[in-house]
Order: structure tokens, then C-alpha cells, then sequence
């Protein structure tokens, strides 16, 4: 019997904790001339959008940005839903320029827990894309200086974001 109320209380709070799973929506928008994946979160007890990613035309036809924007925004939603990837980043996998999610920084595109999100032109240098493409939210001050870091890793949570 005295079990009963711990229990009662165990349930109480497993219900009473807001899903992280439910609180974050990844969309795709594509009523602009840039598609945009959109982060939609509440914030101070209201719905905010955050533009995560642009899909700038200078790296995709208008075809193409609309349909990785589309394919990004369901594995993010994904990666939101699971917890799984913390970071963004850029990186080379035979010979061409890829974004992915990753776990942990220190790790590339290439590593067998690895995300890849979207493929860039072979030309295109991934790191100066995917900062680029950022919206400011995720997106650092100045990009990371290519002397002192391989890849630059960009939080998949904006900067205030109390998780």
C-alpha cells in the first residue's frame, strides 16, 4: 500500500512533462523564391518560426532547392522527434560537398552515425555553404577561420533555446 502513491506520483509526472518530440515542428516553405526549412517552437508561451536553412539558389535550381528543402525538413523533423543529431555541419564524401547531422562535434559526414541531409555541386566549398545558407538564429558571428578548424559544427537548437 505504501507503494501505491509513489506510483500514483511516478505517473503524474510522466504525464505532466511536455514532449520535446511535440514542441518543435521542421517544415519546408516554399512560397518564396528561396525554399527555407522553418523551425516552429514555442517561446515565452507562443508560437515562433526560425528560419533554419535557406536554400539559396546560388547552390540549387529552383527544382532541386524546393525538393532537398522538402527531404532536409522531414529528417530533421525526424532527428528533432528522436534526439538523436546536435549539429550541422559540411564535409567531402568521395569527392563531393555535403551538410549533414551529426552527433557530436569531432565527427564527419562519413561517420556511421552520420546524417546526410543534402548533396552540394562537387565544386562548392560545404563549409562556406552551409554558413551561408544559415539563418541567423543557428548561425555563428563570422564563419569559422578554415586555418584553425577542419569543419564548423552549428547547433541544430537556436542560440536561446533553453533545452
Amino acid at each position: 500500500m505504501a507503494t501505491a502513491p509513489i506510483l500514483a506520483l511516478g505517473a503524474i509526472l510522466a504525464v505532466s512533462v511536455p514532449s520535446r518530440a511535440n514542441s518543435v515542428q521542421v517544415t519546408c516553405k516554399t512560397n518564396a523564391s528561396t525554399p527555407k526549412v522553418i523551425l516552429s517552437l514555442e517561446k515565452d508561451g507562443s508560437p515562433k518560426d526560425y528560419i533554419m536553412l535557406n536554400f539559396l539558389p546560388k547552390y540549387f535550381s529552383a527544382g532541386n532547392g524546393v525538393q532537398n528543402c522538402q527531404n532536409t525538413a522531414k529528417s530533421l523533423q525526424s532527428i528533432y522527434d528522436t534526439g538523436r543529431s546536435e549539429y550541422l555541419t559540411a564535409d567531402r564524401l568521395n569527392e563531393q560537398s555535403v551538410v549533414c547531422a551529426v552527433e557530436r562535434r569531432g565527427i564527419g559526414c562519413n561517420h556511421y552515425s552520420a546524417k546526410v541531409l543534402f548533396f552540394l555541386k562537387p565544386a562548392d566549398n560545404p563549409s562556406q555553404a552551409l554558413y551561408e545558407m544559415l539563418g541567423s538564429d543557428f548561425k555563428q558571428a563570422k564563419p569559422s577561420d578554415a586555418r584553425t578548424l577542419s569543419r564548423t559544427y552549428t547547433n541544430t537548437k537556436p542560440f536561446w533555446w533553453p533545452f
